[in-house]
């Protein structure tokens, strides 16, 4: 059983790193290029909320409708880790696999007047990605009340986090530069490749000898 730092240790880089605070930067002044300045200034702080209520309310029904579609845990688990992986992938060779956003997706965003629900909130924010992991953390917490609150607080941050990379977006590409958002973007992408590995192991633990788990 993971002890709670190590739990802690565990959903804090991964809940950040599949959000990805500053990888979002570039794409958030994509999404707002044109939108009026009366509007550009509330989808920071709109879009955090919305993709925080999101993702919270998959982590509290995502295992029930797990549950009702007959799919088990350890099969979740490496599902959830093989996807993760992928977008490992997406920010480690800077390609698209889809597993983020589609191209549809990009495509509607281009046109959308308010970006703050979509596609900011979802799915840049609150992708597939960032709500699996969330169920996946769930799961790990075995109904454990510090390490649910663990996990509301690791998302908590990620999101805050967000929404200042966000508020400060144009500062920080004058800053950092389009290299230097790539480079963090990678080294974060390796994290989340052993962290993906990691689900997938759990899963094959948890299917093998259910009794057992390994540390996410």
């Amino acid at each position: 059983m993971a002890s709670l730092p190590q739990f802690a240790a565990a959903a804090v880089a991964t809940i950040f790193t599949m959000v990805d605070p500053f990888g979002l930067v570039p794409m958030y002044l994509a999404a707002v290029a044109g939108t009026p300045p009366a509007v550009r200034r509330k989808v920071p702080r709109k879009a955090a909320v919305i993709s925080g209520i999101v993702v919270l309310l998959a982590g509290v029904v995502g295992r029930e409708v797990l549950r009702l579609l007959g799919v088990t845990l350890p099969a979740f688990s490496i599902a959830g880790g093989a996807l993760l992986f992928l977008v490992a992938l997406d920010m480690v060779f800077g390609r698209t696999t889809g597993v983020r956003d589609g191209a549809e997706e990009r495509s509607e965003a281009a046109t959308a007047s308010d970006p703050s629900v979509f596609p900011v909130a979802f799915p840049m924010i609150a992708g597939p990605g960032t709500i699996l992991t969330v169920i996946l953390l769930v799961d790990l917490a075995k109904g454990d009340p510090l390490k649910l609150a663990i996990v509301v607080g690791a998302l908590a941050l990620a999101i805050g986090a967000s929404y200042l990379a966000m508020r400060f977006s144009d500062r920080l590409m004058r800053l950092a530069g389009q290299t230097g958002m790539h480079v963090l973007t990678r080294l974060l992408g390796v994290v989340l490749a052993a962290l993906a590995i990691q689900f997938v192991l759990n899963g094959i633990t948890g299917y093998l000898h259910p009794s057992e788990l390994l540390v996410p």
